[in-house]
C-alpha cells in the first residue's frame, strides 16, 4: 500500500472514529480532586479551560523567544508550587532539576493566522509524519524512545493528534513520561504537553497516560 493509500485509508478511519467519538457521553472521571482551570489566550484563540489536578496550585505565562520571529511561541504553564518555576527560552539553556519534573503546558505562536475553519486534515498529516518518522518526535523528547499510546482524537469539535512518549535520563537516573497533543484553531498550531519525570514510581507515574488523557479530553474552547 502506498503512502497516499495508506493516508487515506486513515483519514476515512479517522472520520468514522470521530463520529462514534461526538456520540459518547462527555463525562469524565478522573483519579484525584480535579479543578477547572482557565488559560485567557490571544485573539482569534480565545479562552481555554481544562480540568487538571487540584495540586496543580500555580499558573504563569512567558513569551519563548528563537532565533527567527516565526518560531516565538507563547506558552501557558500550570504545575504544583513546590516544584521550582522555570521559562524556557531558545536563547539561554535553562537547566531542568535533577529530581522531578510535573507540569502541563499549552503552546502556540505568538503571531497568529486568523482563518475561518478548523484544518483537521493538517493535523491528521501532522499524526502521520510524526508516526513515519521517529527522528521527529525524539526533537519533541531526546529522551524518549518508546511511544506508548497514539491516537487521532476529536474533543470538543476539534481535531487532535495525541502521542504518549517515555524515555530514560541515564545521567539522572530517571524517567520521563511525557503526553504530547496538538491541533488546529484558526490556523495555528496548538500543543497541549503533560510532563512528568521520577525516579520512583508511584501512583501518579504509573497511570500517567491514562490520566493525562481523562484531562485532555476535558478541554472546551469557550469563545469559537
Amino acid at each position: 500500500m502506498d503512502s497516499k493509500l495508506s493516508l487515506a485509508v486513515l483519514i476515512v478511519c479517522f472520520m468514522s472514529a470521530c463520529r462514534n467519538e461526538n456520540t459518547k457521553n462527555t463525562s469524565y472521571e478522573f483519579s484525584e480532586n480535579s479543578q477547572k482551570v482557565p488559560f485567557e489566550l490571544p485573539q482569534p484563540l480565545g479562552k481555554i479551560s481544562i480540568s487538571l489536578p487540584e495540586r496543580y496550585d500555580t499558573v504563569f505565562h512567558w513569551i519563548d523567544y528563537s532565533d527567527c520571529p516565526s518560531c516565538h511561541r507563547i506558552k501557558y504553564r500550570a504545575q504544583p508550587k513546590h516544584f521550582p518555576i522555570l521559562k524556557e527560552t531558545g536563547f539561554i539553556s535553562v537547566e531542568e532539576p535533577q529530581d522531578s519534573i510535573e507540569r502541563f503546558t499549552i503552546k502556540n505562536p505568538l503571531f497568529l493566522e486568523n482563518l475561518p475553519i478548523e484544518d483537521s486534515i493538517s493535523i491528521v498529516n501532522l499524526h502521520w509524519n510524526l508516526r513515519r518518522n521517529h527522528n521527529l518526535w525524539r526533537e519533541i523528547c531526546t529522551e524518549c524512545s518508546q511511544i506508548k499510546l497514539e491516537t487521532i482524537t476529536k474533543i470538543n469539535n476539534h481535531t487532535f493528534s495525541v502521542f504518549g512518549l517515555k524515555g530514560y535520563n541515564s545521567k539522572q537516573c530517571r524517567w520521563i513520561k511525557l503526553l504530547i497533543a496538538q491541533t488546529n484553531r484558526h490556523g495555528n498550531l496548538l500543543e497541549f504537553r503533560f510532563e512528568i519525570a521520577y525516579k520512583r514510581d508511584n501512583q501518579h507515574t504509573h497511570d500517567f497516560f491514562q490520566n493525562s488523557m481523562s484531562y485532555l479530553k476535558s478541554i472546551r474552547f469557550e469563545n469559537h
